[in-house]
Formats: C-alpha cells, structure tokens, sequence
C-alpha cells in the first residue's frame, strides 16, 4: 500500500484514537511534548475504562487523573524526569516514580524469561509525513523511536510546526496505527495582553509585563497561558530558568571558573538545570575554539554558539563537524529555527547519545552538571533534597560523568551554589542525611565548584577531599564544617 493511502485510511479523530485503549492497558506518553489533545480524549474516558497505566515523563498539564478520586481509572506513573507538576502530585503519594537513566531504559524489554512489560498504546507528536512519508518527532527525539518498534499501537498527534533534522529524527507513517491532526493555535500578542491584563493578583501582572518584550513572539504564545496561574515569585523562578531574566550573580561566578576548565577542542555534555543551563547565556564560552558538543539535550545559546562558529565540532573523536544532540530542548524559536534542516546538528537515539560508553569514546570529553549537595567523601547527590523528597531524575548525569571519567583527557565538572534556603543551608555537608539519593558516587567524583572556587576531588583520599570541599564551601559554615571534618576523619 502506498503510504499516503495507508496515512488517509489511519487519519482519525482524537476521540477516535483514544477509542483504542481498554481497560488495564499501559499507555506510554514519552518525554516533551506530549500530545495534549490525545491525553485530553484519553482523560475524557475516565467514567469507561478501569486499571489504566499511564506512564510518562515530565508532565506539563493535569486532565484531572492527578486527583485521587480517578485512581480507579487510571494509575499514573512517572519516569525519571518528575518536572514541577509532578514534583507535587509525588509529594502527596498520589502517583508511583521510576528512576532510570537512559542508556538502560529499553534493557526491561529484553528479559528472556516473559516477564516483559507491554506497551499497548505510545501517543507521540509528530510532523506530518514528508514527501517520502517519514514524519520527524521535530525538535524533541529522545527516546521515541524506541518506544514506536515496542508498542503494540503507535498514536500520532501529527502537528505542522514541528522541524525537521538530521541524524535517527524519522519514524515512517507505515509505523503509526493512527494519525490525529492538530497544530496548536498561535496566541496573538492581543489575546496575550487580554491575559495578561486578566490576572487578579498586581505583582505577577507586573512581571508577566515586564517579561512580555522580553520573550519571541512564539514563547509568548507556549508560554504566557501558562504563567498566568502562577504568582510573581514562581514567574521570576521560571524566567530566570529559561534565561530571560539573569540569574543570581553566583551564577556568574561560577561560569568564570568554568571557562578557566574548558580548553579548545574539548567536547561538551551540559544538564539543563541551574546553574549550569546559563552558561552559553554568560558567555563562558565565549572565544573558545573548536569545540564540540555531544549532549542528551541543549541549553539556552548553545545553538547561536554553533551558528557563531564557537562550537564547529572540528577536533571531536565521534561525529566529526556535527553537534549531537537527543532534543533540543533549551533552544530558542530562532535557535530551532537554525536548526532545521541543518547538516550541522543532528539527533541520534537518546540510548546512544545518553551513555558511558558513547561518552568515553570522545577524547577530551567535558561534562558539566549540578548538584543539590555533595558530602566530604565526594557523594554528588543530585535529585532529593531535605533527606528523600525527590526533585527530579538523573537524566544523563550518571552516564556522562562515568563518560568523561574514563575518556582520555576527559573530566567531570559538578556545579552548585553553596548554600541553599536563602543561605540557610549548605550545600557541602559532612555526611548526607538519611533517606538522601547518591545520584554519583564517590569513585566518580572529579571536580566540583561553587561560587567560591574549584575543588579538585579526584584520586584524593577523604581528608583531601573534606578539605577541597571545605575550601569552596560559604565561608559562613567553613568553621563547622572544618569541626565536623576532624571529627569525622581524625583521632
């Protein structure tokens, strides 16, 4: 069958589509973007199905299974990447968490012995098909392909703004089961300003006018619908993550002593989480030359880097001349907009891109993550804090840090601030508390800086370390921190 006969036939409503689950299915919805009219119809049969599974990452909207009372319905779960939303429903034991990293994600469905999880339905956005009939998954592959050749149904939300790139970014139609088309509608700066304007509360209208021309047309139109429900203090958090506004002057600081780290040719993986997501924004890579990028996703600027000449990617050891990436989350409109169709930038499988044995092939290999609290004995804990509430998952931290580590003139580079609650806490600790998750672990600890320094931590015994660590702590704990060091480690 010719695939645009096969894509006509498939074509359906998303009630339609969502008439494809049954009862005690597990649904699969892959990280962003979800197919927001998908999850909607799917919600809208609540009162019908019974012993749902729904598993996805990083939710960004609540069709209302987040409520106790849709238990019966449907049981959500959330893999690795909790996000914002589900950071609270966790907190209130209303959904269950799998902690995973990437490059071992699909070793679950190889099990010889039947006991294979099923994925009966994955919903997944899409572009439409292209003139060969390959859809693209736009600026956002991760693991997507991976879950298309395991499910039993495959669901596209098939949406015309998504880009196209090179690299692993295509699924064929003759893949899909069924098609669902919907391209959200654009926000016009009128309908922006009416919302705006339409928020009770003075100081979060302030903020969203005062980030309005800060924003690209089309952020505004993703973003705005969403910030209107939160307060001032929660849109200041969200501008400063997505670098409109600057962030706090640690942050600066911080990214100085990076640059000093980084030298010409080196190959980069940097987290999104703060602080290192401000870095291509700071300028910390600013007059560097030829370097590369090989990273399970981008941050704010990285792209306008690789447009500017400053990551060519000439000396890497893999994927030569390209910047490789599993999405491209962090990038601008006009960033994603460079992107497509761009030989220079390609997406490769996040179980490739997002592992140890990828990263250590790289000479040179940098990554660069953060930290929630890291311990004299070189423990980087990045995803719990006060003890065990989880904030998020590992993403590829794990697999790049053990990368760079074993890459031949590779390094590892942790950030944080060093104190925490408003300068309550800190971030450095002697031990970590009770319940607290060990996101690296000490064998694979390497360098970690804060606002006051560098601490070079590996091949160091735990009395050098202590003292590293001591060295780049606020000078407010230093005292304390020195006691407990001698209590600790000393006769």
């Amino acid at each position: 069958m010719d695939w645009r006969e096969h894509y006509k036939q498939r074509l359906v409503s998303a009630e339609e589509a969502a008439r494809v689950v049954s009862s005690g299915d597990r649904i699969y919805l892959p990280i962003y973007p979800h197919p927001t009219l998908l999850i909607r119809a799917l919600a809208a049969r609540r009162k019908e199905l019974k012993g749902v599974v729904v598993i996805c990452d990083a939710p960004m909207e609540d069709p209302g299974w987040f409520q106790p009372e849709w238990a019966d319905s449907f049981t959500i779960v959330i893999e690795q990447i909790l996000g914002d939303l589900g950071r609270s429903v966790l907190d209130r034991r209303i959904i269950d968490y799998i902690p995973m990293i990437f490059s071992t994600q699909f070793k679950r469905y190889e099990s010889d012995d039947g006991d294979v999880p099923s994925i009966d339905v994955l919903m997944v956005v899409t572009s439409p098909p292209d003139d060969n009939g390959y859809c693209s998954f736009g600026g956002h592959l991760w693991n997507k392909r991976g879950f298309v050749k395991r499910a039993r149904k495959v669901i596209a939300q098939v949406d015309e703004t998504q880009i196209r790139t090179y690299g692993s970014n295509y699924v064929h139609v003759s893949e899909i089961d069924y098609f669902v088309e919907h391209t959200p509608p654009q926000v016009t700066d009128q309908e922006i300003d009416r919302l705006i304007e339409s928020v009770a509360d003075e100081e979060a209208r302030a903020e969203l006018k005062g980030l309005r021309p800060l924003m690209e047309p089309r952020e505004r139109s993703e973003y705005i619908p969403h910030l209107t429900g939160l307060d001032a203090r929660q849109i200041r958090r969200f501008a400063t993550y997505q670098c409109w506004l600057e962030p706090a002057a640690e942050a600066r600081t911080i990214s100085e002593y990076v640059a000093e780290l980084v030298r010409d040719g080196d190959t980069l993986q940097i987290g999104t989480g703060t602080p290192s997501r401000h870095l291509a924004t700071l300028g910390t890579f600013d007059g560097k030359r030829d370097l590369g990028w090989h990273s399970e996703m981008g941050t704010p600027g990285i792209i306008s880097l690789i447009e500017k000449g400053v990551l060519t990617g000439a000396r890497k050891t893999l994927h030569r001349d390209v910047a490789i990436f599993s999405a491209l989350l962090g990038a601008s409109p006009s960033e994603l907009d460079y992107a497509d169709h761009n030989p220079l930038i390609e997406q490769l499988d996040s179980e490739y891109v997002a592992n140890a044995v990828t990263a250590a092939q790289h000479d040179n290999m940098v990554s660069i993550n953060n930290a929630l609290s890291v311990d004299f004995s070189g423990q980087i804990n990045s995803e719990t804090v006060f003890g065990g509430r989880v904030m998020s998952g590992t993403g590829g931290q794990l697999d790049f840090q053990m990368g760079a580590i074993m890459s031949r003139g590779g390094r590892a580079i942790t950030l944080l601030r060093s104190t925490a609650v408003g300068g309550a806490v800190s971030r450095i600790v002697p031990q970590l508390e009770e319940g607290t998750v060990v996101t690296i672990p000490r064998t694979f600890a390497d360098t970690v800086i804060t606002e006051y320094g560098v601490a070079q931590l590996l091949g160091k015994s735990i009395r050098e370390r202590a003292r590293e660590l001591i060295s780049v702590a606020h000078p407010d704990f230093r005292a304390d921190l020195t006691k407990a060091a001698e209590k600790l480690f000393y006769p």
